[in-house]
């Protein structure tokens, strides 16, 4: 079945979502590593089990944490994008579908003035019209 333009515009806007979540989120990502590089070079910490290593900190074990759960939605980032490219529906390019069909005019009226000419208050509004 071929797609309508409204469907094409979605999965752009939908694929330029999925974009700009990911690049935020390698940004994250980034400055998480960078924090963890950080940590690990504090020299106040205390030796591991069995003398082996240095023991992890409560600020280490968050920043652990917060990787952990970037790299999770990375993952879920990637799933969409798959899901979009095959075309398969996603939540996401149905949300955009919904949000340009109402951005689009309704066709009730062949009134060729604005808003309010659509709205039902007839000529009046209308450019050239008089009031």
């Amino acid at each position: 079945m071929a797609k309508t333009s409204i469907e094409i515009q979605a999965e752009k806007n939908a694929q330029a979502q999925i974009k700009e979540a990911r690049l935020k989120q390698n940004i994250k990502e980034h400055n998480v590593r960078g924090a963890i590089d950080n940590e690990m070079k504090n020299k106040n910490r205390e030796e591991g089990l069995f003398g082996y290593g240095l023991k992890s900190t409560e600020k280490s074990k968050s920043l652990n944490k917060e990787l952990r759960k970037s790299k999770k939605s990375k993952k879920f980032i990637n799933k969409t994008q798959d899901k979009v490219d095959r075309g398969d529906p996603t939540l996401l390019v149905k949300s955009e579908k919904i949000k340009l069909e109402k951005k689009l005019p309704s066709t009730e009226g062949s009134f060729k003035g604005g808003g309010i000419a659509r709205r039902g208050l007839g000529r009046a509004f209308m450019k050239g019209g008089k009031v």
